[in-house]
């Protein structure tokens, strides 16, 4: 590399930083600015008049994004009211499942409310009545049989349980309430 073309500086040649002055015009800026930009400034500029759906198709970009969403929505309400059956959730903030099994000519049915978590435990320390009420559903899904069975739930793990006849059951429905709490499951029959 060749350092003979680079002049040294010195102390002499450089200027003081107290004698410079910057000037600043907006005109002079806004010049050379694009129209949008200068209208805006002058108070010219009016506001989007499209309307929410005009916004949502006006563009190619905006459309493919409108379908997409209009397509995710319509998926997660098929697998929302199609989807699996509802074997557990929570009730008070504590999980509850539902199982079914036949077995011989019966069928056993039971809701298993967990332990209550080590924050809402005292919620449930002088008992909650808990209410379930189970249906028997066959084939065509009539309702051939419901029982309803009563518990305590005092924060453990508390089980409501019922036997049905076997009449081809299928599948079994459970509603359940503690407090103003309510929640529906329903799961299959599991052959054993």
């Amino acid at each position: 590399m060749d350092f003979s073309k680079i002049e040294e500086t010195r102390e002499e040649n450089k200027t003081d930083e107290e004698n410079l002055v910057f000037h600043y015009s907006r005109e002079e800026r806004l010049k050379h600015a694009p129209q949008i930009v200068q209208d805006y400034y002058s108070g010219k500029f009016g506001a989007y008049k499209g309307g929410l759906l005009k916004s949502l198709v006006n563009t190619r970009a905006n459309r493919l994004l409108f379908v997409t969403i209009i397509f995710t929505f319509g998926i997660i309400l098929f697998v929302r009211y199609f989807g699996p059956e509802k074997k557990s959730g929570t009730l008070n903030k504590v999980d509850v499942n539902l199982s079914a099994f036949s077995y011989e000519d019966s069928v056993y049915a039971s809701v298993k409310i967990h332990e209550a978590g080590k924050k809402i435990k005292s919620d449930f320390e002088g008992g909650v009545p808990v209410y379930a009420t189970f249906s028997a559903h066959d084939k065509e899904g009539t309702t051939v049989s419901e029982e309803k069975v009563t518990g305590k739930y005092e924060g453990n793990e508390l089980f409501l349980r019922t036997t049905f006849q076997d009449y081809d059951i299928i599948k079994i429905d459970a509603v359940c309430s503690m407090g103003d709490s309510l929640l529906k499951l329903d799961c299959p029959i599991e052959k054993r």
